[in-house]
């Protein structure tokens, strides 16, 4: 778990979205955190939209906790070090936010 996160913390770094390596690694530490939550259940969090507002959500990616069809079954896509993807129960569709957006849980 932990070479996980300092891996993430790592590119996140490397890649340039943070200065510093100690922002990167709290950014990691937020991520593991936020998708252990939504895989366990279900998860009220905000974030900052792109616009500036602060989007307040509850999301998963429990399976099982959600109806869900696939609109294709080709191949998988590349994680991203700083997206986090979940299932909006408010919007019944995937979102995904950036984890230099995340605010707190509520």
């Amino acid at each position: 778990m932990k070479s996980l996160i300092f891996s993430t913390a790592w590119t996140m770094f490397r890649n340039g979205t943070f200065s510093t390596f100690a922002a990167s690694l709290k950014a990691a530490w937020n991520k593991s955190k936020l998708q252990k939550v939504l895989r366990n259940g279900v998860a009220k969090f905000s974030f900052t939209k792109k616009d500036g507002t602060v989007r307040h959500t509850t999301g998963t990616t429990q399976s099982g906790a959600f109806e869900y069809e696939a609109k294709t079954t080709n191949g998988t896509r590349t994680e991203s070090a700083t997206i986090v993807k979940y299932y909006d129960l408010e919007k019944n569709a995937f979102r995904c936010l950036n984890i230099d957006t995340f605010i707190a849980f509520a």
